[in-house]
């Protein structure tokens, strides 16, 4: 069989005449296919049979026996065999089943990929869901919040769990302009409470906020800066509105290990919420400021309709964008990121319009 039927068609065979040879070699060569002979001296076909299944191996076997051994062969095929071979055999015969069984294999081994890799992409999509979900919940938690030290530690769990960080903290730019001051951190050592409040400078933060742009870096570059104290990789996101820098995100993990684009994409529209979450705090608490001074003053009631007109737009803005997420779906395409883009655009948009208001209000 191996030497006029199968080696000259390419096939590789080795051959062992006993079944505890066969044993051995396969666990060493892990075989493609067996064929075996029922009545092997020593331990039969049907005992080796038995014997690789017992070791897990998911092997196909064809069994070869003399036609009179029906029953043998019935036996065989009640173990598992996948096909047989009457003694004396034709090549063509030989070749023919060979090439059936293999095809079966590997119809099999197909399938079998086939459900690893939908798994796989089940899996994938899962997480991408479970992601968007919680961006979702986090830009409503940010955007209702008003206190502005809840709602930093808020957008930096939030950040936190999106990117898989252990660690991070938030500086956010002092009335100078010249400095970052730490406002909010989580997951660090108790020294880290001394700092709070207080001027910071770890050497490549006040270089990403002159930039505007993020950055990734871990392992030996980040080793020379304070951060490597805290954590093996570092991404600082600037938080900003349009061109102007407010502060920084930084997170960090432990290990070595580079922020994935995905996980700092997520991290990016945390921090954007944020921005815009913070804006909207500032103006909301200037405006309650001078309206309460322009009340004593009868000429600036129409002002003051005009801004609480322009609040209520911009109040109708923000149920529109929570609207759009909660409506949309949890899969955020390339058109929805554009369309939330936009949507900052018209809160800017409207924040300036207050700002203008409050130009002309009279102290």
């Amino acid at each position: 069989i191996a030497r006029q039927a199968l080696r000259p068609l390419g096939y590789q065979v080795n051959i062992v005449l006993h079944a505890s040879a066969a044993l051995q070699e396969i666990g060493r060569l892990q075989p493609d296919l067996i064929i075996a002979n029922l009545h092997l001296p020593g331990l039969s076909g049907k005992d080796l049979l038995v014997a690789v299944q017992s070791q897990g191996y998911d092997i196909p076997f064809i069994v070869l026996a003399e036609e009179t051994k029906g029953g043998d062969i019935l036996q065989a095929f009640r173990l598992g065999a996948a096909d047989f071979l009457s003694w004396p055999v034709q090549e063509t015969e030989v070749v023919a089943t060979v090439e059936r069984v293999l095809k079966q294999v590997r119809a099999r081994q197909e399938r079998q990929a086939l459900v690893n890799q939908l798994s796989r992409l089940n899996q994938e999509l899962e997480k991408q869901v479970n992601d968007l979900t919680a961006l979702i919940n986090a830009s409503k938690a940010i955007t209702s919040l008003t206190d502005p030290k809840q709602l930093l530690e808020t957008a930096l769990k939030s950040s936190l769990f999106l990117s898989n960080a252990e660690r991070g903290f938030v500086l956010l730019r002092s009335d100078r302009g010249h400095t970052y001051l730490l406002r909010a951190y989580l997951h660090f050592p108790a020294e880290f409470e001394t700092y709070l409040n207080r001027a910071w400078d770890d050497g490549v933060s006040t270089l990403v906020a002159e930039s505007g742009e993020p950055l990734a870096i871990y392992g030996e570059p980040l080793k020379p800066f304070i951060l490597s104290k805290y954590g093996q990789s570092a991404l600082i996101l600037p938080l900003k509105t349009k061109n102007e820098v407010l502060g920084m995100f930084i997170l960090l993990r432990k290990q070595a290990q580079p922020f994935e684009s995905h996980a700092q994409s997520l991290a990016e529209a945390v921090v954007d919420y944020t921005a815009i979450a913070l804006v909207n705090l500032q103006l909301i608490r200037t405006i309650e400021k001078r309206l309460l001074k322009s009340q004593q003053n009868q000429q600036n009631r129409q002002i003051k309709a005009q801004l609480l007109s322009t609040l209520e737009k911009m109040h109708a803005v923000q149920t529109a964008f929570s609207g759009f997420l909660a409506e949309e779906g949890a899969i955020l395409t390339n058109r929805q990121r554009q369309w939330l883009l936009n949507l900052r655009d018209q809160l800017l948009q409207i924040q300036e319009g207050l700002a203008k208001c409050e130009a002309n209000l009279n102290y």
